[in-house]
């Protein structure tokens, strides 16, 4: 594994609350991610921010009567507000609203087309009469025309995932008024996709060490064949195009009053959030140890709707830098997360409040369902019986119940006191933690996430079941010392359950380990921190008032 790792997470757009769709799809994964990859001794970034363009945030708005920059003032804080409650640790959380994120597009833009990647064309392009305007993709839906779904977006299709091109929506209308619309010609700058697939292709095909449905369908569309993509739209909410820059030759019709697509500009911010991170903490060249050192890594994680813009999309905007920027070396991409069988919807009420479900049922509770339904390879459904039933057996009565029967009868039966001579752990069990530890460092990079959350979970069960082998209630009463024996083995498997839990439920273990005067800072780059905790003392001074660890659910 590299030394150094970057991570980069997907944008929210401030044009709503998020639900827990948003944080099994990249949210939760990526906080697990960094966290481990932190103890495991990586030099770690991880940034993204709030996702202020484009037409989600001007549609919400103007269906308000309100501004862009009002919506965006509401809704910004709720977000910051989220990732405090979830403990997201974020090294930065930014705005594609800064003038570092508008100068760093611009500066894309110009070297896209001072390299040959960038066209300009005429098209038709949907035009509502009735608003005397060029309307935006999210402002019109109709029938896909690959699977007929009705209601669907003029850009994407949310059933079947293709991306549409303007004019191929059925019988559109504009989501404002409902009226037909027609198509008129405009011109906009396109990024020439054809002339880069060769070194898309180039990069995609060797990765197939992604998970493997990203990678077929990523393959996929490479096979259809890439096409020039408009990259500017008739919009006057957005980054504005550096006009003054641009040859004349090569300017457009009405340049100055165009904007950047929002596809376009979203994903540059992971390479202006590194610039911003570093004039933050004062090395303002530190950002080329992450995007030039060929050592680095890059992690990405984002839910499915967002694959294409992260396997070809941004990595074709990166090659045409000229640069020899990092690409991404893992996409982690996961499938959709819907409520009792059905797909998230504000409209329709099928919604579960990210911060309303956690100040209702405890942020690790909801950590640990999302982590265990992980749609890592399938889509997973949120069902309130077995969040409840998942949450009682597996974290409350495994997990929570043996770190308290543990630490109870040591702080109890034996009085906080265990002999030196009885401080030895069973062999089989640290063989045990041994291969937990090293299964799940070997899980990790590649973000299989639920199977390592289940490895924990196994460990857990298999201390409850060495508790009711060796049975140490009897063996109190009927030789002392080996009952020692027992409960400082638990200790042991107490201690190691506290880190492997760190990067899965944060608060929880925090409040453990400070319990059990284990350490809480981060190892030096290079310590890999997350291996068994061995010749640990047994603790003194114990306060059992944090427990219950977890309580039980009644949704």
């Amino acid at each position: 594994m590299a030394k150094k790792i970057f991570i980069g997470v997907a944008w929210p757009y401030v044009n709503g609350d998020l639900h827990v769709g948003h944080l099994a799809g990249y949210l939760i994964p990526c906080d697990v991610f960094a966290r481990w990859a932190r103890l495991a001794g990586h030099e770690v970034l991880m940034v993204s921010g709030t996702d202020c363009h484009g037409t989600p945030i001007t549609l919400e708005a103007d269906k308000r009567g309100i501004t862009p920059s009002r919506l965006i003032d509401e809704y910004t804080p709720k977000i910051h507000q989220l990732i405090k409650t979830y403990g997201i640790s974020y090294d930065l959380f930014t705005s594609t609203t800064t003038a570092n994120h508008r100068q760093t597009t611009q500066q894309f833009f110009l070297n896209l087309l001072k390299n040959g990647y960038i066209i300009k064309k005429k098209s038709l392009q949907y035009y509502s009469k009735a608003e005397q305007k060029f309307l935006p993709d999210r402002y019109v839906e109709g029938e896909c025309p690959y699977c007929h779904a009705k209601n669907q977006r003029a850009d994407q299709c949310e059933v079947c995932g293709r991306v549409l091109d303007f004019g191929e929506l059925i019988n559109p209308v504009s989501k404002l008024t409902n009226q037909p619309i027609t198509l008129k010609q405009t011109q906009h700058y396109y990024l020439d996709f054809a002339k880069l697939q060769p070194l898309i292709e180039k990069y995609v095909k060797p990765s197939t060490h992604w998970r493997s449905w990203v990678y077929k369908e990523t393959i996929g569309w490479l096979a259809e064949g890439l096409k020039p993509r408009p990259i500017t739209r008739d919009l006057d909410w957005g980054v504005p195009l550096p006009v003054d820059q641009i040859p004349k030759d090569m300017l457009i019709e009405g340049a100055e009053h165009k904007r950047f697509y929002v596809w376009f500009d979203a994903v540059i911010g992971y390479f202006s959030a590194s610039l911003e991170w570093a004039q933050k903490t004062g090395q303002p060249d530190k950002w080329q140890d992450f995007w030039l050192d060929k050592k680095t890594l890059h992690y990405y994680f984002m839910g499915q709707d967002n694959l294409t813009f992260h396997t070809i999309f941004w990595p074709g905007q990166l090659i045409g830098q000229h640069r020899n920027y990092n690409l991404p070396y893992f996409p982690c991409v996961n499938k959709y997360l819907n409520l009792e069988g059905q797909k998230f919807s504000k409209s329709r009420n099928i919604i579960i409040d990210s911060l309303e479900v956690a100040q209702k049922y405890g942020v690790d509770a909801v950590r640990f369902y999302i982590l265990s339904i992980l749609p890592e390879t399938k889509p997973a459904n949120w069902q309130w019986l077995e969040f409840e039933n998942l949450v009682n057996a597996n974290l409350v009565d495994n997990i929570g119940n043996f770190i308290q029967r543990i630490l109870g009868f040591y702080a109890q039966k034996l009085n906080q006191q265990i002999s030196p001579a009885n401080q030895v752990v069973d062999p089989e069990v640290v063989k045990l933690t041994q291969q937990t530890f090293d299964q799940i460092n070997q899980l990790m990079p590649a973000c299989q996430i639920k199977n390592s959350l289940e490895l924990i979970i196994r460990y857990a069960g298999s201390g409850n079941k060495y508790l009711n082998q060796t049975q140490p209630w009897n063996l109190i009463k009927t030789d002392p010392a080996k009952a020692q024996k027992v409960i400082f083995t638990g200790l042991y498997i107490v201690y190691n359950l506290s880190l492997l839990l760190r990067p899965f439920l944060p608060s929880s273990s925090a409040k453990l380990s400070k319990l059990l005067n284990l350490p809480l800072a981060a190892p030096q780059p290079g310590q890999n921190a997350y291996q068994p905790i061995t010749n640990q003392p047994p603790p003194a001074n114990l306060d059992l008032s944090i427990f219950p660890l977890f309580a039980k659910l009644k949704t």
